[in-house]
């Protein structure tokens, strides 16, 4: 009768074992992401401006991809032990798509899809996190939550130029100049 018990036990312990490496095998990232990132500076697009006699700057879906991977590289640290290492994002309108590398109390790799909102609020523009997903699975919003951040665009223009509006378009953000603030 303990020889049994103990087979059983082996066997659970085992089982147990497996799902576990599957399980971390299962949502380990697909691709390599990094958060690097490169500076940018809308006053650098006044060409654009001269160009197309518009007082607009089309901030592309890299741009956007420099811009808010500085910010998560400024926030890397999560609740509950997760730890951002990479990013790629899309964007679609004014939702914001980041396939994101995360690890898990510095050991468990995991590959996520999270999901922004893209919203103008003078004189900023907000990134909010809507959720979290693995593999398809909705993750609770308890476990992985990112605090909203602002973009303070005109920090990064002339001192006489400002933001008249921000549009929002499926693969680029117009942001709609005026003359002095």
């Amino acid at each position: 009768m303990l020889k049994k018990i103990f087979i059983f036990a082996i066997a659970v312990v085992i089982i147990l074992t497996a799902a576990l490496v599957i399980a971390v095998w299962h949502v380990k990232p697909t691709e390599a992401l990094n958060l690097d990132y490169k500076e940018i500076t809308i006053s650098s697009k006044i060409a654009d401006i001269v160009k197309n006699r518009k007082l607009e700057v089309q901030l592309t879906e890299q741009d956007l991809n420099d811009v808010v991977k500085k910010q998560l590289a400024a926030h890397q640290v999560m609740p509950n032990d997760f730890r951002i290492e990479g990013a790629k994002l899309t964007l679609q309108g004014s939702n914001l798509v980041a396939d994101v590398n995360v690890r898990w109390r510095e050991k468990i790799p995991i590959g996520a899809q999270m999901m922004f909102t893209l919203a103008w609020n003078p004189p900023n523009l907000v990134v909010k996190h809507r959720n979290t997903s693995i593999k398809g699975m909705q993750v609770p919003s308890e476990w992985v939550q990112l605090a909203p951040f602002e973009l303070p665009i005109e920090d990064h223009l002339p001192k006489l130029i400002g933001v008249k509006n921000v549009l929002f378009e499926e693969k680029a953000i117009i942001i709609q100049l005026k003359p002095l603030r």
